[in-house]
C-alpha cells in the first residue's frame, strides 16, 4: 500500500513519511491527511526540506561506513 501511494501519491507520501517520524502530528498535519485542508506546493515545499535533512543524516552515516570499509581493505 505504501508502494502505491509512493507512486501514485508523492505529495501525501512526503506527508506520511513526516508525520511517521513524528510521535504526534500536528492540527494542521491531520487536516491534510483527512483531506479536509489542502496540501499546498508551499507546504510540501517545507515537508520536502525536513525529509531532506533527515535523509542527509542517513546519506552521512553510509558515507562514511563506505569510507570504513575501505580503509579496511586497504589494510588487509
Amino acid at each position: 500500500m505504501i508502494g502505491h501511494i509512493r507512486t501514485n501519491f508523492k505529495a501525501m507520501h512526503d506527508l506520511f513519511l513526516v508525520m511517521k517520524s513524528r510521535d504526534i502530528p500536528t492540527a494542521d498535519e491531520i487536516l491534510m491527511a483527512s483531506g479536509k485542508k489542502p496540501f499546498e506546493d508551499s507546504i510540501q515545499a517545507e515537508y520536502l526540506k525536513l525529509i531532506e535533512e533527515q535523509a542527509s543524516g542517513i546519506k552521512d552515516a553510509f558515507a562514511k561506513q563506505q569510507a570504513k570499509a575501505a580503509v579496511r581493505n586497504l589494510l588487509n
